[in-house]
């Protein structure tokens, strides 16, 4: 729990606009947390906004893989004459905090209510422009995470090394996974014939997407003919595979599908 603490020892400027803030609001309450103490929690419903006169914070998000650590947004640290904001995005944007802040080391804050924030918007220039410059790098820094993850986790993809002759799938065989031929190449034979093909050759890579895609048996047999490196997806992703190339999904269902016949 976090505890009251005197703002004497941090040695605020008399000029500065945190204690002229104090002096017009004497309800604020400063706050210490100590050290890995949560500020605030994802996906709390908004609340209080804290003012980081001293210390170090650490934000993070839940990873969106079940049962692994959190995903680390920033590490924040402020003194006196360079104070941090935390939790502006969830009051200026009326909506449930969008990660979790937690203490690193001691942390000295002050606790902000909306009045307060009002306050500030109306009076005190240089708090103003901390919180929409932190506003627009909050923006900025969380549009980057969700571009990372995306790239990280929308697929999640096995990686493997397949040598001459190894058989991927069989033709009559369930499409459970879909391989991504990055390098080397495979021969598909099929009622139509055999051909080798190479990552070019192939819609993003892809070998036989529409089985995979429709849940159909697959059509051909793949067998590695030079040494090859593939991506393996499996059915859990296969709506992240849609996300992933809707061009392609859209190119196949033009076409009306994949053919149900083996």
């Amino acid at each position: 729990m976090p505890q009251p603490y005197a703002l004497e020892h941090l040695h605020l400027a008399p000029a500065s606009e945190v204690v002229r803030l104090l002096a017009q609001f004497p309800d604020i309450v400063p706050e210490s947390f100590g050290d890995g103490e949560y500020l605030v929690r994802e996906a709390e419903p908004e609340g209080a906004v804290f003012l980081i006169v001293q210390g170090g914070l650490v934000v993070e998000q839940a990873s969106p893989t079940p049962g692994t650590a959190p995903v680390q947004l920033a590490l924040i640290t402020a003194e006196p004459e360079a104070c941090a904001l935390i939790g502006e995005m969830a009051y200026l944007g009326s909506q449930a905090r969008t990660a979790s802040v937690r203490s690193c080391g001691r942390t000295h804050a002050l606790r902000l209510e909306p009045r307060h924030i009002d306050g500030i918007l109306e009076g005190y220039p240089g708090l103003t422009r901390l919180i929409c410059r932190q506003f627009s790098q909050r923006l900025k820094a969380t549009d980057q995470t969700l571009r990372t993850l995306q790239d990280r986790f929308a697929l999640s993809p096995g990686q493997r090394l397949a040598q001459a002759g190894e058989i991927l799938f069989t033709r009559g065989e369930p499409a459970t996974r879909l391989y991504q031929l990055a390098a080397g190449s495979v021969r598909l034979e099929g009622p139509e014939g055999a051909r080798e093909l190479t990552a070019e050759d192939l819609p993003q890579g892809l070998l036989e997407p529409e089985a995979f895609l429709a849940g159909h048996p697959q059509r051909v047999t793949a067998t590695v003919t030079g040494m090859a490196f593939l991506a393996v997806i499996d059915l859990a992703h296969r709506n992240a595979l849609v996300r992933c190339f809707p061009d392609l999904v859209l190119g196949l269902l033009a076409r009306g599908g994949p053919p149900c016949d083996v």
